[in-house]
């Protein structure tokens, strides 16, 4: 068994990254030799500055009319070096006065740490430096945050040099230092000062592409992508402000272009960095600003790539974002280090390390505190970025000891499995003898099953033929109950039809009665109006007797009785019409007469003729109804049959059923008796794997092999 080779430990390796750290931080607060002799040691300038608030209106050539003056006038007033004057109100431009001591410098120039924001120097009446873009009318461009070194001609020496600057930020004017001396001792002076940011930058450079080159082997974790951002951003702001652009490259733009890519894009990492390491997976509200975050801050690099300008105004733009940035990772941070994170609890050291250089710098520039450490912000951000390594340190440390244990818990799975080799060979062996009894008791079983089979299928068919003449017998008693129970209700509706038409009979006879009587009494008033027509033709002859004497009358009055003959012979017309009309009176009266005699015998024959049908139907009402109980006493007997043929077929069908399902399961029976057998001989065949595979482990580890399986 090959020994695997023994592995640093991770209290070594943090031992080697501290020892790493603390080396390059002794190289980076180590002082560097001057190579200047002491008579060219540079002069601070901190008498006679003098300051004047506002702009100058415009002189000759273009210049400002400020820029000839010497700064001694009365319009010139006092102020102590290296501070923001007094009573700026809302001026955004200041003018500012410093003499320049006489020297024997070959190449003399100025040094100034600080100017906020845009400069323009002028020396003897003409501009000798321009750092940045000041607008009058509008908001300055500035082209550097890190210190200044302006070649001065000899003749300047022993005069003034007049500084223009606009600033729209709390800040303005010269701080830090002003120093004027030699060229390159100056220049010398400046690398040292920027030699710890410089080194830091270059540190914080190493740490993000060491932790890019581990996010390309473990991409998941994106802990590691805020880790390379984070470094990558802070070094490119340590390199700007470390002055290196503008000493080694003169390009103080890019420095600045730098810096301002790398503060968009700070936040942005370190709050990657906290979503992933810290951040529980809750908080989705949290990883969904990280992605706002991002995409913010890349829009805002890119305009500041493409425009230096553009970027400077979304720098201001971006800070409320960039404050709240921060207040969230400090707000989820503090959260999980109250939890007990350690993590957490590292994180927060350096933010707390990072916040207080902050402070302890900006504290002077505010005019807080009068003494100035210098600028800490480097240190901060080394610390941050320590802490933010040592969360990766510590979880790559716990990574190894998973490892470690999991590499001593497969050493352990790999004994158990050796035991468990020589206990499965020498289990083979009975394994395959239980197997082969177990063979033999399923093949007698398999035969049992397979008669009982047999004689259940041969009891399904007599019982599905007994089934089937059930159910013929059942269908024809069935039919044959229909049958009468529609011969009852025929039954029952011939009664209720005879006695309707004995109802209506009854009913017919009353009514001819009655057509009878009311006939005789018709006849009656017939017959009384034969003798009202009898009346009516006696005075009809009366008339016509006295229309005949009244002719005569009027033939023997003459001419005077003309008239009244006249009226005579109508008379006796209408007295001829009377009885003629009597006469046909009397005809039709004595013919509606004999009508109403016969129809009287009519209907006297009708009701004797109606009597005899009441008769005979209340006989057939009778012989119905004695029909009608013996088709119930059938019907009954008929239900009580085709119950009892149902109630047979059901049984048959539920002894039908019974034994299809005995069937099915000796079929299953059978059927898991043939599995049996096939598993007792896959059983064999695996208890003569094992013992093969047994043999094979045990004998290439050494050990002693078991005795074969027998057959």
């Amino acid at each position: 068994m090959a020994v695997p080779c023994p592995s640093p430990s991770p209290s070594c390796c943090s031992r080697l990254a501290m020892l790493g750290a603390a080396l390059l931080l002794l190289l980076t607060v180590t002082p560097v030799a001057r190579a200047a002799p002491e008579a060219d040691a540079p002069v601070s300038l901190r008498d006679g500055w003098r300051f004047r608030w506002g702009d100058s209106p415009p002189g000759r050539d273009g210049l400002p009319a400020w820029a000839t003056e010497t700064g001694e006038s009365n319009d010139w007033k006092p102020v102590p070096a290296l501070k923001s004057p007094e009573g700026r109100g809302d001026n955004t431009f200041l003018w500012l006065s410093i003499p320049v001591p006489a020297g024997p410098w070959e190449k003399p120039a100025l040094f100034l740490g600080e100017a906020a924001s845009a400069v323009e120097v002028y020396a003897l009446g003409r501009r000798i430096y321009t750092s940045g873009e000041l607008v009058p009318s509008g908001r300055e461009v500035p082209e550097t945050m890190g210190w200044h070194l302006i070649p001065l001609p000899r003749e300047a020496l022993g005069g003034r040099v007049l500084l223009r600057l606009q600033s729209n930020t709390p800040n303005i004017g010269v701080g830090v230092d002003a120093l004027a001396g030699e060229h390159h001792v100056l220049l010398a002076s400046a690398m040292r000062s920027g030699q710890a940011p410089f080194a830091m930058s270059i540190l914080m450079f190493a740490v993000a592409a060491v932790a890019g080159g581990a996010f390309a082997l473990q991409w998941r974790r994106r802990m590691l992508v805020g880790l390379t951002v984070f470094a990558a951003s802070g070094g490119m702001i340590l390199l700007g402000v470390s002055g290196a652009f503008t000493a080694l490259w003169d390009a103080p733009g890019a420095g600045l272009t730098s810096m301002t890519v790398g503060i968009f894009l700070v936040e942005a990492g370190l709050m990657e960095f906290v979503a992933d390491a810290l951040a529980d997976k809750r908080l989705r509200w949290f990883h969904r600003g990280t992605v706002a975050v991002w995409v913010l801050s890349l829009l805002c690099s890119v305009a500041a790539l493409i425009d230096t300008r553009t970027g400077q105004r979304m720098m201001f733009l971006h800070m409320p974002v960039s404050l709240a940035t921060i207040l969230l990772c400090v707000g989820v941070s503090a959260r999980e280090a109250r939890r007990g994170n350690p993590d957490a609890r590292i994180f927060v050291i350096g933010l707390a390390t990072f916040f207080l250089s902050v402070f302890i710098t900006v504290l002077p520039i505010i005019g807080v505190a009068k003494t100035s450490l210098g600028n800490l912000t480097p240190w901060g951000y080394l610390a941050l970025t320590l802490s933010l390594v040592g969360v990766v340190a510590r979880r790559s440390v716990q990574m190894v000891r998973s490892l470690s244990e999991y590499t001593h818990q497969l050493e352990a799975r790999q004994q158990e499995v050796r035991h468990l080799a020589q206990r499965m060979g020498n289990g083979a062996g009975e394994l395959a003898t239980v197997a082969q009894q177990l063979r033999a008791s399923s093949d007698v079983q398999a035969t049992g099953v397979s008669r009982q089979a047999v004689a259940l299928q041969q009891a399904d068919q007599t019982v599905q033929e007994i089934r089937r003449a059930s159910q013929l017998t059942a269908e024809k008693a069935a039919t044959l109950a229909a049958s009468a129970e529609g011969a009852e209700a025929v039954g029952r509706e011939g009664a209720a039809a005879v006695e309707r038409t004995l109802a209506n009979l009854t009913a017919i006879r009353g009514e001819v009665s009655e057509m009878a009587s009311r006939i005789l009494a018709v006849d009656a008033r017939t017959r009384e109006v034969t003798g009202i027509v009898d009346a009516v033709k006696a005075l009809a002859d009366q008339s016509n007797m006295l229309a005949i004497n009244a002719a005569i009358e009027a033939v023997r009055s003459g001419d005077s009785g003309k008239g009244f003959g006249v009226v005579a012979r109508e008379m006796r017309s209408l007295a001829d019409q009377s009885i003629k009309a009597t006469e046909r009176i009397r005809e039709v009266l004595d013919s509606v007469s004999t009508s109403m005699r016969e129809a009287v015998k009519v209907s006297e024959q009708g009701e004797q003729r109606v009597r005899g049908s009441v008769d005979a139907v209340r006989t057939s009402g009778a012989q119905l109804q004695k029909l009608a109980a013996i088709i119930n006493e059938t019907s009954s007997s008929m239900r009580q049959i085709t119950a009892a043929v149902s109630a047979q077929d059901a049984g048959t069908h539920q002894m039908a059923q019974a034994i299809q399902e005995l069937s099915a399961q000796m079929l299953h029976t059978l059927k898991s008796g043939q599995e049996t057998q096939e598993a007792t001989r896959a059983v064999h065949s695996l208890a003569e794997s094992m013992s093969g595979m047994a043999n094979q482990a045990l004998s290439s580890e050494g050990w002693t092999t078991p005795s074969p399986v027998a057959g």
